[in-house]
C-alpha cells in the first residue's frame, strides 16, 4: 500500500470497531438470550437423588443440562416440593419443572413438552399378597390404605381409582416419594404408587426391597411427561427453541443415552416418547 492510499490509524482504528459492532450486533439477533429460567426439581428415584457422595444427579438433572447446552437457554435448577412446584407454575412465580404429567387443568398455565413414557404400578405389601391378589379384592377391604405425594398426577385410570379411595378416606398424602415408601415400611399405609426405574432406590432407602411387590393392575394406563414451562414466565420463542433442543436429542440418541446410565435397557427402550 502506498502513502497516498494509506488511511490515518484513527480511521482504520474506527472501520475494525463499526465491524465488530456490525457483527456482534448480527450474532444477538441470531441468538438472543434465553432466561435465566428457574427449573423446579423433585426427588423421584432415578429421575433426581442424591448419590454417594451427597451430590444431585438423575434423568431430570443430565436433560436439563443438555438442554441449557444445545438451546443456549439458561436454566437454573432448585429442589422444592411437588405441591409447590404446581402451586408457583400457577401463580406464575415459577418459570418450569421437570417429569411432569399433562392434564386439561393444568393446560391452563403449562406448555408441556413430552420425553418419557411409562406408567405405574401398584407395590403392595407382600404379607398382603394372599388376601389381595387383584384389585378388586384391595377396594373391598376398608382397612388397606394407599399412599401418594400430594399433587402428583399417575394416569387416567389410576388417578379415578385414587380418587375413589380418596372419597372413602383410604388415601393419605405426604411431601415426597422417599416419604411414602417410608410410612409404608413403619406400617401406616399398606400400598403406594411408583414406575420402573423409581421404585428400587425408594425400596432401598426405607428397607422395602423384600417386602414390596409391584402389582400391574392398571395394564393400559401408560402416561407421557415431560416439561412443564410457565405460559406467563417463559416466553412463547423460547419455548419454540426448548422445543427444538429436546426433538433434537430424542432424534440423535441423547436421550436414550441418559436412559440407558441409569435404567435397565428395557426400561429405557420403552421409555422414549
Amino acid at each position: 500500500m502506498t502513502k497516498a492510499t494509506r488511511r490515518p490509524a484513527w480511521k482504520r482504528l474506527h472501520s475494525l470497531i463499526t465491524g465488530v459492532a456490525i457483527l456482534t450486533s448480527g450474532s444477538a439477533f441470531a441468538q438472543p438470550s434465553c432466561g435465566p429460567y428457574e427449573v423446579a426439581y423433585y426427588e423421584y428415584g432415578l429421575f433426581y437423588y442424591k448419590n454417594e457422595a451427597g451430590d444431585f444427579t438423575g434423568i431430570d438433572k443430565l436433560l436439563i443440562e443438555e438442554l441449557a447446552r444445545r438451546s443456549g437457554c439458561v436454566l437454573n435448577g432448585a429442589l422444592d416440593s411437588r405441591a409447590r412446584t404446581w402451586a408457583r407454575l400457577e401463580a406464575g412465580t415459577l418459570a418450569m419443572t421437570v417429569s411432569a404429567i399433562d392434564t386439561p387443568e393444568r393446560q391452563r398455565f403449562a406448555e408441556f413438552i413430552p420425553y418419557f413414557k411409562s406408567r405405574n404400578y401398584v407395590l403392595l405389601k407382600k404379607t398382603l399378597a394372599k388376601d389381595v391378589p387383584t384389585l378388586a379384592a384391595f377396594n373391598a377391604n376398608p382397612k388397606l390404605r394407599l399412599a401418594v405425594v400430594k399433587s402428583f398426577k399417575h394416569g387416567p385410570s389410576v388417578d379415578v381409582w385414587v380418587d375413589m379411595l380418596r372419597g372413602q378416606g383410604r388415601v393419605d398424602e405426604y411431601v415426597d416419594a422417599e416419604t411414602v415408601a417410608r410410612l409404608v415400611a413403619r406400617g401406616r399405609d399398606d400400598a403406594f404408587l411408583a414406575e420402573p426405574g423409581v421404585w428400587d432406590p425408594l425400596l432401598q432407602h426405607s428397607g422395602l426391597e423384600n417386602a414390596i411387590a409391584p402389582h400391574d393392575w392398571f395394564p393400559h394406563d401408560d402416561f407421557v411427561a415431560g416439561l412443564a414451562l410457565s405460559r406467563t414466565r417463559v416466553l412463547p420463542m423460547d419455548a419454540k427453541r426448548l422445543r427444538a433442543a429436546l426433538q433434537e436429542m430424542i432424534k440423535d440418541g441423547t436421550l436414550g443415552k441418559i436412559y440407558r446410565r441409569f435404567l435397565d435397557p428395557d426400561i429405557s427402550k420403552a421409555a422414549l416418547p
